[in-house]
């Protein structure tokens, strides 16, 4: 289920810019994000789930003979906005 920004916190994650996140942690944080997400979906454990990025948004994941195509949610969640706190918080990851 997809968590909706409300408009207070948003604007918290806008002004705290100064403390973004940074694109390589970004991805980094993701790519966790996508491996837990992926290793659930496919019923593997998470030692074997392989993470690539498609882009900033959409990654590829595979394992235990299976893959898939994962995408992070809310529009926000991007490394100029958000701090590790609101990735790890409120950026979700959504298979395709």
């Amino acid at each position: 289920m997809i968590q909706k920004l409300n408009p207070f916190v948003l604007a918290i994650l806008l002004f705290s810019g100064c403390n973004s996140v940074g694109q390589k942690r970004f991805a980094e944080m993701i790519e966790e994000k996508v491996r837990a997400r992926a290793a659930y979906d496919f019923d593997c454990p998470i030692m074997d789930i392989k993470v690539s990025m498609i882009d900033n948004k959409n990654f590829g994941a595979t394992g235990c003979k299976q893959r898939g195509t994962f995408t992070v949610h809310p529009a926000e969640c991007t490394p100029v906005i958000m701090t590790e706190e609101g990735v790890d918080k409120y950026c979700q990851i959504v298979r395709n």
